[in-house]
């Protein structure tokens, strides 16, 4: 037997200091992003109670946070279409598909989506799908509310959240910005842009009740402002600063066709089509992190895939380039309404999508030796997984630290065939496959070893 204790995390026996019953092996980097509700936040920010997307597309509550000192191999594995890698432990299991080889010559791996099982990195391989679950909420608002204090009181003021609200919001991410002190909102266009510029106007007008101010600039561009309070503290909502730029829940989780048109005036603000000389696709670029995230699972929820590349700049701040290819840049162009004439006789994809997931094939993996290297974890209520890096993975759980056999009040241990004989409360619910109850375990104290006999 053993018990678990809260905190020190151990107990006295016969006047020794034991260890608890408390193990995690299986952990990350401190600085793995993981995704939040309904944002994206470092694990090492995770508090007690907040709630994370686990592999059911659906937000459950963290119970635990969990810091180790770690020795041994830590791997590194790059999904294709995330912008960073995973770092984590040998044992940290991540929902794969493990993809079989074809019996032609060629041996290519064959594009298959099950079964689906949590494997650890070190038995995972380079073009085996990774899975990254599309979130199922929606909410439903009818009218958003703006509320503040004024010389004449207590104002309140509604706006209807509807389909072309949500096109002035994408205007916003992609080209607004809030003057420091005032409470002017800017919409910056290209001198060349004038139908968007008549859009975005109109746009205010027709929500906010008031004309907009616009004016040329240097270099070709055209500022439209308005000077308000009850707009400014709309597009309060959204982040102020191109890199602190965000969506909040409701419009996170709004219902498709309001999100078509948020990536619609996302991308006609910020986005354009690429032409190469084998591909053309669409690209939408920010310097929010958060965003480019938020971004991309808007559109799996679209039933579209992307990728995200990060570029590195001197001097200034990280790009984050969304980019939809083949079949998928079609589908979205088709659903904007937006003209992208690309009908090639074969798409070459490399992901696959259902209605639960989007299937990313893992690019690289390599390990490396470590020592007394911070790692880290959370222990996720219900599920019992999290998502971090783009990736599901399974969470940290309660379990015996050391490669023993112990007795419970239900089941003998030594029942169970599994490598180094550590369990999770979800495994020990499951009963094992006994013939009568007599067990016979070979136990090599000094091997650290048990088998059955």
């Amino acid at each position: 037997m053993n018990l678990e204790v809260e905190e020190d995390n151990s107990f006295v026996a016969s006047n020794q200091v034991v260890h608890n019953c408390v193990f995690c092996g299986l952990c990350v980097d401190p600085e793995t992003e993981v995704a939040t509700n309904p944002g994206l936040k470092p694990i090492k920010d995770i508090k007690v109670g907040e709630r994370v997307l686990t592999h059911t597309g659906a937000y459950r509550r963290v119970s635990k946070i969990w810091r180790f000192s770690y020795t041994g191999p830590i791997y590194e594995v790059k999904a294709m279409g995330k912008p960073n890698s995973l770092l984590c432990t040998s044992d940290h299991r991540l929902l794969t598909v493990k993809r079989p080889s074809s019996k032609k010559r060629d041996k290519r791996l064959l594009r298959v989506t099950e079964p689906v099982e949590m494997v650890p990195p070190k038995d995972a391989k380079a073009g085996d799908y990774l899975l990254t679950p599309i979130p199922k909420k929606v909410i439903r608002l009818r009218n958003f509310s703006v509320k503040w204090n004024s010389s004449a009181g207590v104002k309140v003021m509604k706006l209807r959240t509807e389909p072309d609200l949500f096109r002035l919001i994408g205007y916003y991410l992609a080209e607004g910005s809030i003057g420091e002190g005032s409470r002017v909102v800017y919409l910056s266009f290209g001198s060349s842009e004038q139908e968007l510029v008549e859009d975005a106007r109109g746009l205010l007008r027709r929500y906010f009740g008031k004309e907009p101010y616009s004016q040329k600039l240097a270099h070709h561009v055209i500022n439209v402002r308005l000077g308000l309070t009850f707009a400014m503290l709309f597009f309060m909502n959204f982040g102020r600063g191109a890199a602190n730029k965000t969506l909040p829940d409701w419009v996170f989780f709004a219902s498709k066709e309001k999100q078509v048109q948020l990536i619609k005036g996302m991308w006609l603000g910020d986005g354009c089509v690429v032409r190469q000389s084998r591909q053309k696709y669409l690209n939408i670029t920010t310097t929010s992190k958060v965003l480019a995230y938020q971004l991309q699972t808007v559109l799996t929820r679209l039933g579209v895939v992307s990728a995200i590349h990060c570029e590195i700049r001197k001097n200034r701040l990280p790009a984050y380039r969304l980019n939809v290819f083949g079949r998928w840049a079609v589908k979205l162009a088709g659903m904007m309404g937006i003209p992208f004439e690309h009908n090639p006789s074969k798409f070459v994809d490399k992901f696959l999508m259902n209605e639960d997931y989007v299937f990313s094939p893992i690019e690289s993996i390599s390990s490396s030796q470590v020592a007394n290297r911070e790692v880290m974890d959370i222990t996720v209520e219900d599920d019992h997984t999290f998502v971090g890096q783009g990736i599901v993975q399974h969470n940290c759980v309660d379990a015996c630290p050391f490669d023993a056999l112990f007795m419970t009040n239900d089941y003998e241990l030594s029942s169970y065939d599994k490598p180094s004989l550590k369990y999770s409360p979800e495994q020990l619910a499951i009963p094992p496959k006994t013939e009568g109850y007599t067990f016979r375990v070979k136990i090599d104290p000094e091997k650290g070893t048990a088998t059955h006999g």
